[in-house]
């Protein structure tokens, strides 16, 4: 083979070459030729306006040769209106992000909620599950537990309507929620005797707010016997004595003998100031 022949195939093979390389690039990795489709203009707008707008198309769906040829096919043949198929995006793809350990990206591994739902789950749930139900939408809709958590609301039980964040912090490290959440709220708690040294804090196990009360429920408290057992304990036997709520003001900070005396009240002289369990025995 000539100088010149070789010469020559060198340049046609450039000049196929760098062309054919350009439009792979282009098709593969800038979002602008999804818009050459009719169907993807408002899958691009989203897309732009989106936090994931630095990301090509490509590096969440992903498509084989095969699955692009086919979808080419179906434009070109049928016309379709809309997109047909549903976009499905594998979690190990969202992970390669936000579980890679890279600052610059907003990391969940250790978040409280996403260790629950998603990396200590046998079946997880797809991420776009919740980060994806509009279009390039990521963010979470507040109500979005109600979908699976049908059983937890909260709308009933509180004359706010509260949502499921409000209280379980889902990208804290941990999701149940703290004393001090409740709170928040709550904050009348603040300096009543249940944040002192009561039996209740003084206990080998510190007892959470959510350990008497249920905020998940119509009525927001436990029984105290499903954890204090005082059958035949003195004056507990008192059939008068009803009601644990009656003596045990909860949150209060007042005398047991304050509380005796707002039934006793023809006894507020009776070897005052001693308190009345002093004589009147309520244990064995």
């Amino acid at each position: 083979m000539t100088r010149r022949k070789k010469i020559l195939i060198a340049l046609a093979l450039i000049a196929i070459t760098i062309p054919s390389w350009l439009i792979y690039d282009y098709t593969q990795n800038n979002p602008k030729f999804c818009t050459t489709c009719h169907l993807m203009s408002h899958a691009y707008e989203t897309w732009e306006k989106s936090a994931m707008n630095e990301l090509n198309c490509h590096e969440c769906h992903e498509t084989n040769m095969i699955e692009s040829l086919d979808h080419v096919v179906e434009v070109l043949t049928i016309n379709p209106q809309e997109v047909s198929k549903i976009t499905e995006i594998d979690n190990k793809l969202c992970e390669h992000c936000h579980a890679c350990n890279e600052p610059k990206v907003t990391q969940v591994t250790y978040t409280g909620g996403h260790k629950v739902h998603i990396f200590e789950k046998e079946a997880s749930p797809a991420c776009i599950e919740c980060h994806g139900l509009t279009l390039h939408e990521f963010e979470a809709s507040e109500y979005i537990c109600e979908e699976c958590h049908t059983e937890k609301t909260m709308r009933n039980t509180h004359d706010q309507i509260l949502n499921c964040t409000d209280c379980h912090e889902f990208n804290a490290r941990l999701l149940f929620p703290k004393n001090e959440d409740c709170i928040d709220c709550h904050d009348f708690t603040r300096k009543m005797s249940i944040m002192e040294e009561t039996p209740h804090k003084s206990t080998q196990v510190e007892t959470h707010c959510l350990s008497c009360h249920n905020p998940h429920i119509d009525k927001l408290y436990y029984e105290c016997d499903d954890c204090h057992d005082v059958s035949g304990y003195g004056l507990h036997d008192v059939t008068d004595h009803n009601g644990c709520e009656v003596c045990h003001i909860p949150h209060s900070e007042a005398e047991m003998r304050e509380n005796c005396l707002s039934c006793h009240t023809d006894r507020e002289e009776h070897e005052t100031p001693v308190e009345c369990f002093s004589c009147h025995f309520f244990g064995k």
